[in-house]
């Protein structure tokens, strides 16, 4: 009898084998760099109410089983790398966002593979949209989403995100995968005022809108990765939902 998990990965994978036509990520828009200027010293996340928040948001995959098995026989790759992990509360395996198509950071390890399939199935385990997204295979915190040409998430429901990597030609049941939650909200009206953008990943913070306010802090951190007080601020981001362990790693957005 197949569990939930399972049958996730089966459908994602049958409909990619079958003839699904996935469509090549986009790369994600720029968010505004202002100069910064706040006095923020840290940021810290702070986790919304359970307020329609899937029954079990378990991911997949173990740390033997997340990379290739071409990279586990080979001798170039480091043999205790951090496996391929999703950046999501670790308490929750879950987060809310603002956007259609949001941005998620996934941290990947050296590896041969040149493909990611991005997948979204809703809470019924229907496929609500799929994209193949190229790498390569450099280890760090890499960006990715869906097509802009797929279906935006609604608001208010909850979405699986699976991500598979593709260690031969095409995806295969014993390809390493894993799998994260997703809830599209609206934002709080807020005061009008200019803000930084460091200031808007601290109000995405205080809301509990843990996607927008990752991607926010992790483009400021790419754009000024000599700034001691924006690393400071990015691994006091991370440690507060259990990610310090790869808050050192390098972003290659």
């Amino acid at each position: 009898m197949l569990n939930s998990q399972q049958l996730i990965y089966l459908i994602t994978i049958g409909l990619f084998l079958i003839g699904t036509q996935p469509t090549i990520a986009q790369s994600i828009a720029n968010i505004p760099t202002r100069t910064i200027r706040s006095k923020l010293q840290r940021i810290i996340f702070k986790p919304p109410a359970n307020q329609g928040k899937p029954k079990s948001t378990s991911s997949a995959g173990s740390r033997h089983d997340l990379q290739c098995p071409q990279d586990a026989k080979s001798t170039t790759t480091p043999s205790n790398q951090t496996p391929l992990m999703s950046l999501v509360p670790s308490d929750s395996n879950y987060g809310l966002t603002t956007a259609e198509h949001p941005t998620f950071l996934v941290y990947l390890p050296q590896t041969s593979a040149k493909q990611l399939v991005l997948s979204f199935v809703k809470e019924d385990n229907q496929l609500h949209s799929q994209t193949l997204i190229p790498i390569k295979g450099e280890p760090g915190i890499i960006s990715i989403k869906s097509a802009d040409s797929s279906p935006p998430l609604e608001v208010g429901k909850n979405y699986q995100w699976v991500l598979v990597l593709t260690c031969g030609e095409k995806p295969s049941p014993n390809d390493p995968v894993i799998t994260s939650w997703v809830r599209r909200v609206v934002l709080p009206q807020l005061q009008s005022q200019q803000r930084t953008t460091l200031e808007q990943a601290d109000i995405y913070s205080e809301q509990g809108i843990w996607y927008d306010a990752l991607i926010t802090l992790a483009q400021i951190r790419n754009t000024q990765p000599n700034n001691q007080a924006i690393a400071d601020i990015w691994t006091d981001f991370l440690k507060s939902v259990g990610l310090e362990a790869i808050a050192t790693q390098p972003l290659r957005l």
